[in-house]
Parts: C-alpha cells; structure tokens; sequence
C-alpha cells in the first residue's frame, strides 16, 4: 500500500488569512486536480497530517471542498495522531501499519524529526502548493 501524508495550508489551501476556514470555499482548484492526479496514477491513499485533523468542521468543510474533484472519504486512510512534531507523527502512524509499503509526506514546513527520511518530504511553496514540478515529484517517488 502507498500513502500520502497531506498537509491542507499550503499545500491545497493557499489562503493565508484569518478568515474562518471551516466556512469558506478556499482550496485551489489546480491543486486539487493534481492531488486527484497523484492518487490515480499512483492508487495512494491520503493521510491527513494537516491541524485540519484536529477540529470536525474543518474534516467536513474539507470533504466538501474536495468532493467536486472526485476526492472522496474513500480516497483517506485516516490521520496521524496528535504527538508532537508532524515527522514523528507520521512515524508513529506508520509504525502501526506496516501494510504501508510507500510513503511521503507534502507539506509546506519542514520537519525538525530525527527519525523522520528526509527524502520522503515534499515542500510546496504556501503561495503555489501542489505545483505540475511537485506533483511529478510525488508520482515519482511513490513509483520508485
């Protein structure tokens, strides 16, 4: 099994604003369309890694927004747990389910995580996201 650990702020949601999230149609359509392309091309599943996690109207407002681009609750494996540093999440995530051969994360962060494989991170941009460079990218290593 392949997994994609996502992060929602930019990474799909380029707005960097105070306005209420959970009540705004905000994700970038081009970067929904390529995380749809990443998940066809590479039959991942999504792994919600974002704080979006953390909070129900941010998980409903984000099924919504990615519904019109055919990414589904199908589409998700579930979420990290709440552990401290977002690498280390990840690991503990994985830690448990050794069915997950593949894996990166996207995010626009980088983790300060010492057990974290560096080469499995993907940084986007806040103000571009998931650009075509960063998508080819996460086909590629989820390929390899």
């Amino acid at each position: 099994m392949k997994a994609l650990f996502l992060d929602i702020d930019g990474v799909v949601c380029l707005h960097k604003d105070d306005t209420n999230w959970a009540d705004e149609e905000i994700f970038d359509a081009d970067c929904c369309r390529r995380l749809k392309e990443i998940i066809e091309a590479t039959g991942c599943k999504l792994v919600l890694s974002s704080s979006w996690r953390l909070f129900p109207e941010s998980i409903r407002s984000m099924f919504r927004q990615f519904k019109p681009f055919g990414i589904t609750k199908e589409c998700f494996l579930g979420r990290t747990p709440l552990y401290g540093e977002r690498g280390d999440e990840i690991m503990a995530y994985l830690k448990k389910r050794p069915q997950i051969e593949k894996f990166i994360a996207v995010d626009d962060e980088p983790f300060y995580s010492r057990v974290f494989p560096k080469d499995r991170l993907i940084l986007t941009k806040p103000e571009s996201g998931i650009t075509e460079n960063i998508k080819e990218k996460c086909i590629k290593k989820l390929s390899e």
